[in-house]
Order: C-alpha cells, then structure tokens, then sequence
C-alpha cells in the first residue's frame, strides 16, 4: 500500500507542478514530462500485472495423504524442492536428504493456469514418466513471502493424492536482471557442442529436448533423449558486459561434475521468438567444453 501511495502521490505531483505551472510550458519540456508519466504509469500496470505467485520457491514442509491412504508430513530435513513458477510453466527439483547430502529424486515441468484461487500444473516434462496424463487441482494462498499450495493430484491409475498443505518461501538473491531479453520458457532446436576431448557433436530436437526457463534470477533446464530422462539442473545468474554467468545450485547426479568447473561464460541473443546461446565451460586443467544452442519459444 505504501509503494502504492507513493507512486499516487508521485503522479499527482506531476500532474500539479504541469497544470499550475506559473512559467510558459515548452513543447519539450512539456514531452518530458510525459515521458516521465509514461514510465510511472508503465511501472504501476506492470506491478499490478505480476501475480503473487510469480517467482522462486523452496518448500518448507508438507502435509499429505498418499495414494494408499496414508497421511504423512516432511519438511527440509528429509527433502529439499525448489519451484520456479512463471506466468505460463512451471519447473521444479526435487532432492531427498540423506546425511550431510543431496540426493535426487525428481523434477517435473509444464503449464500452468490461474483462476482466481486456483492453481492447476499440467506437466508435460518429466523424470518418471508415471506422471503422464496427471491431473491436477490446487488452490494457492500467498502471504508475504510465504506461498501455501493445497489441493488433490490424481494419477494415471485413477489414485488419489491429497495435499493437504505444502509451504513455500520465497527465494531471495542478490541480483536480479528484469531487463534480460532471455527471460521466458524456452524448447531447444539443437546444439552442436565440442567435448573436453576435443570431438564434436551435434543433435535436434527430434532425439533431444530440453525445456528451458529463465526468470530474472534464476534458470532451470530438464533434457530428454530418445525420449528418456537425461538430466535436470538450474541456479542463479548473473550479467556482466553482457555475458551471462550462471551458477550451478540444482542438479540431478547424471551432470554433478559439472560442479567442478572453474568457469562457465554464455552470450544469449534473442532474434524474434528464437534464443541463441553460445557458450564455454573451463575446467580447473583449462580444457573446455564449447557449445551452440537455438531455442524457441515455448508455447
């Protein structure tokens, strides 16, 4: 409310100091002005236009009856999930605590629709293929950074799981790029890539897809090929001179190697609905793995 008011009061200062200005008002001063009214009003639309449940989560604990009836709870000691949520897809990793460790244990990603209080996840990616033809039915309620998610999920033999309340917190970084042109929901065309060993390949989607999300602080990608799940990872970001940095946080244990490298720099260039990347991974012993990836948007 307060940003709000201040954002009211900042309009209607405006608005004032233009109509009962005592000097003669120039054509470009006068623009200006409505320049500067522009970008409040493009401001306030497009905070009012972002819904609470936009953004990154990890759960806090869960509450739930399973499919064989069995009411259960869990929380950060025994699994962590991180959830990135966008206007239209939806992503998610999953780990089970074991020790001092992280061991994985599934990721799901899709569409999503909002109505009103409901939330339903339609998923179309996943790393089991029980969750094929999954129906789902939630209702959300955000109170601060707090995202609770309830509801019913029937599975593709007819059972029922009922949520009976997953908690979320907000994910909270230190940078954040609204400005970057990549940010969306993203489906791999290909990528040719030469290995640490210095041979080459390439693939299409025709026996490769990787389902790609990036959000102002964060990015999360699931691969297939030949139809079977080959890995899933996702972290933080950030820009400098334009190059993009991104940092491995979430991953499955096909890529965990990857967690030693020294460096990893991309370029992305957005040309339409079609995402370029390029990219190079440096390993301590400075050998390198280079690549170029083409996305299109998803739909």
């Amino acid at each position: 409310m307060k940003n709000s008011t201040q954002r009211f009061v900042a309009v209607s200062r405006f608005r004032d100091e233009s109509l009962y200005c005592s000097k003669p008002f120039s054509l470009d001063r006068m623009k200006r002005r409505l320049s500067i009214l522009g970008a409040i009003l493009l401001f306030s639309f497009t905070l009012a236009a972002q819904h609470p449940l936009i953004g990154t989560w990890e759960m806090v604990s869960i509450k739930y009856i399973n499919a064989d009836g069995e009411k259960l709870s869990l929380d950060t000691s025994s699994i962590r999930e991180v959830k990135i949520i966008t206007p239209t897809h939806y992503m998610l990793i999953a780990h089970d605590v074991q020790g001092d460790s992280l061991v994985f244990n599934r990721s799901y990603a899709g569409t999503i629709k909002l109505e009103g209080n409901r939330y339903i996840e339609y998923p179309t990616q996943a790393s089991v293929q029980i969750f094929d033809n999954v129906k789902t039915d939630f209702t959300w309620k955000v109170d601060g950074d707090k995202f609770t998610q309830a509801g019913t999920i029937i599975r593709p033999d007819g059972k029922k799981v009922v949520l009976e309340e997953m908690v979320f917190r907000r994910v909270k970084t230190a940078n954040s790029f609204p400005k970057n042109p990549a940010i969306g929901t993203w489906s791999q065309l290909s990528s040719s890539y030469t290995n640490f060993d210095g041979t080459k390949e390439s693939h299409t989607n025709e026996t490769t897809t990787r389902f790609h999300i990036i959000t102002p602080t964060h990015w999360m990608r699931i691969s297939h090929r030949n139809k079977k799940f080959e890995h899933v990872m996702g972290g933080t970001y950030e820009i400098k001179d334009g190059k993009t940095y991104p940092k491995l946080v979430y991953k499955s244990g096909a890529i965990a190697a990857l967690a030693s490298v020294s460096t990893v720099e991309m370029s992305e260039q957005v040309k339409g609905d079609k995402l370029h990347v390029s990219g190079v991974v440096v390993r301590p012993d400075g050998k390198k793995f280079m690549w170029e990836d083409v996305f299109e948007r998803a739909k």
